[in-house]
């Protein structure tokens, strides 16, 4: 009997081992912070407003995508899928020292656009480090 609690005791080790928890995580606080900025970014792309789009990216993000690469893709993008027109929110995660939120979005020729923002806390702000479209 005493194996079996030790092997179910080690199994459970195993499985949450990986697992972090986020007791403090607010997702409420955190989307209120968030949406904001997400809608400010998005403006910034439906404009090809270079400034506007960047502005709440994180300096490393922001160095990566400059205003050239920008003006391209925001061309680009508006062929495929088309001008942003609204977002869902589908999910939000906690990860460490940020949140990883999930949304469906709807643009000018393709309802059914996964966006993901990765959001990175910044000298206690949050920052977009990566969006996706997919």
């Amino acid at each position: 009997m005493n194996k079996r609690i030790s092997i179910l005791l080690i199994y459970f080790v195993l499985i949450f081992s990986g697992c972090t928890v986020y007791s403090d995580f607010d997702k409420e606080s955190v989307i209120k912070i968030t949406e904001p900025m997400m809608d400010r970014t998005m403006e910034g792309l439906n404009e090809k407003n270079y400034q506007k789009y960047t502005e709440y990216l994180t300096e490393a993000y922001k160095k990566s995508f400059p205003e050239k690469s920008f003006l391209e893709y925001a061309e680009n993008f508006q062929n495929n899928p088309g001008k942003y027109i609204s977002r869902e929110l589908y999910d939000i995660r906690p990860i460490d020292n940020g949140a990883i939120i999930h949304y469906k979005g709807i643009f000018e020729k393709r309802d059914n656009v996964a966006i993901t923002v990765t959001y990175e806390i910044v000298n206690g702000e949050y920052r977009i480090r990566k969006i996706r479209f997919y």
